[in-house]
């Protein structure tokens, strides 16, 4: 079996996996509530100050882990996470991250040549962002990888808003790993490989600011017009002020 079948056979295995039951959770902050229709796992306020509201993906985390040493394995998440921004409030930004973490092992042969097994993985991860309802898309980022053992982070940012409306982020994600045993003379049933990959402390952050109401916009134009009024007196004050000088010295030259 080539590895372009395997693969197909690894995705058929994935997508054949009945959806669990999925219960919506909603995440309260001041500037925006948050609904993740698609969640079957409860995600995480973690932090919110400063215009800076990150929320742990624990449905995501949950969901993309594979690891196996006989054969297939894999799984598949999708989140769909509705927000309406609060009034007072506007979203300028907002970022999706984590990190992927892999470990591939194919035992070597009793002579430590590499042994003839395969251990293999593959992840993929897509972040979107649009409006509600649908028709304004604001970004979208993906990234992959394969053959990873070690970790590797990821930080997909869409930035330079200012959304006071409701819109969407959605985020998608793939893992695949197969392992298969290195056969020698001596252990004709095989040794076992490994593979495994997941994604590691997903996390949303929110960008938001607070907008400043009518009665604070009159406000601020009342105190820039003081700082214009009190300036030009200021300088109407050092213009006399240097004539009088003028005309003083002057007449002490007399």
């Amino acid at each position: 079996m080539n590895l372009m079948t395997r693969l197909s056979a690894m995705a058929a295995l994935v997508l054949a996996v009945p959806a669990n039951a999925q219960t919506p959770e909603r995440i309260e902050t001041a500037a925006f509530s948050m609904v993740n229709q698609w969640g079957d796992a409860t995600d995480a306020l973690l932090s919110d100050a400063n215009g800076v509201t990150r929320i742990s993906l624990n449905s995501a985390a949950a969901s993309l882990n594979a690891a196996t040493s006989a054969y297939l394995d894999g799984n598949f998440y999708g989140g769909l996470f509705e927000f309406s921004v609060h009034d007072g409030y506007r979203v300028t930004g907002f970022s999706f991250s984590g990190s992927f973490e892999g470990l591939l092992h194919v035992p070597p042969n009793p002579d430590g040549t590499p042994g003839n097994g395969l251990a293999y993985n593959s992840g993929n991860v897509e972040f979107s962002a649009g409006s509600r309802p649908y028709g304004i898309l604001y970004g979208e980022h993906s990234m992959r990888v394969d053959m990873l053992d070690g970790a590797m982070p990821f930080d997909m940012s869409i930035g330079q808003l200012s959304l006071t409306t409701d819109f969407n982020l959605s985020m998608q994600g793939l893992i695949l790993v197969s392992a298969y045993p290195t056969v020698t003379p001596e252990n004709p049933s095989g040794i076992d490989a490994f593979a495994s990959l997941r994604v590691v402390n997903p996390v949303f952050t929110i960008y938001t600011m607070a907008v400043p109401e009518p009665d604070h916009y009159a406000m601020l134009l009342a105190g820039l017009a003081l700082v214009g009024v009190l300036r030009r007196r200021q300088k109407k004050y050092r213009q006399f002020y240097k004539i009088d000088r003028m005309i003083l010295h002057a007449d002490h030259a007399m």
